[in-house]
């Protein structure tokens, strides 16, 4: 598989020979900016800044406990923020949330084919490109109709990551939650980085505490909050 990919990703990736970049037809879809607060893309943007400090390539994993705490839409913010600070280098953000994928959506293009289709080998890899330059790639999960468990480990075990970055300068996962999904661990503890995304009142220490243990202590890991809200007013918190 990972010779299949790597071959596909040649055949998307990279223009034919002698053909101009300039001069290449016009796609026939491209990623649309997220419709996310920019208040909220600048945290994300921050809380990478301090993740990744002066780094200037790897995997990222933005992970949480559960669903329903904003790991997705800090998935593709960071994606997002990573693509307009990069103007030379690729960024993938790629939909491992098979079960309930929203990558998609969020980014306004069609869910399939994927991710999945292509590792189950019903259909070509599909990539889709759009955001600052061009440089913001999406690989949709598509439509599993086997076990999307086995998908994961095929990431895992055939090293599927490592032929991304061959293409990519930044890869962005966004992966299921870490607690009752066993077939993340070993993906999430093989890459760069980890953000974990908590809810403001829902996320419990208790799971955070078990996300912890998850994901071991041998990579660089960081928190984000998400839903905080304040009585502050935004003018005066800016000062603050």
């Amino acid at each position: 598989m990972a010779a299949a990919l790597r071959e596909a990703l040649t055949s998307i990736v990279d223009p034919p020979a002698g053909e101009l970049q300039g001069f290449r037809r016009r796609p026939v879809e491209s990623v649309n900016q997220p419709s996310l607060d920019p208040e909220f893309v600048d945290r994300c943007r921050i809380a990478l800044g301090r993740l990744v400090a002066v780094e200037d390539e790897g995997v990222i994993a933005v992970c949480s406990a559960r669903r329903g705490e904003g790991r997705s839409s800090v998935a593709t913010a960071v994606a997002y923020a990573l693509s307009q600070s990069r103007a030379d280098g690729r960024v993938l953000l790629l939909d491992l949330d098979f079960g309930h994928a929203t990558q998609a959506e969020i980014l306004s293009v069609a869910s399939s084919p994927g991710l999945a289709d292509f590792l189950e080998g019903r259909d070509r890899l599909r990539l889709v490109a759009g955001g600052p330059n061009r440089q913001l790639w999406l690989a949709p999960a598509g439509t599993y109709l086997g076990d999307r468990l086995r998908l994961l480990h095929q990431l895992t075990s055939e090293s599927l990551i490592t032929v991304f970055r061959e293409k990519f300068q930044w890869v962005v996962l966004d992966l299921p939650p870490l607690l009752g999904h066993p077939e993340t661990t070993a993906l999430v503890r093989s890459v760069d980085w980890r953000m974990v995304v908590g809810r403001h009142r829902r996320t419990t220490l208790a799971d955070l505490r078990e996300a912890a243990d998850v994901l071991g202590g041998d990579k660089p890991k960081g928190f984000l909050l998400t839903a905080d809200s304040t009585r502050i007013p935004g003018w005066l918190r800016r000062l603050l």
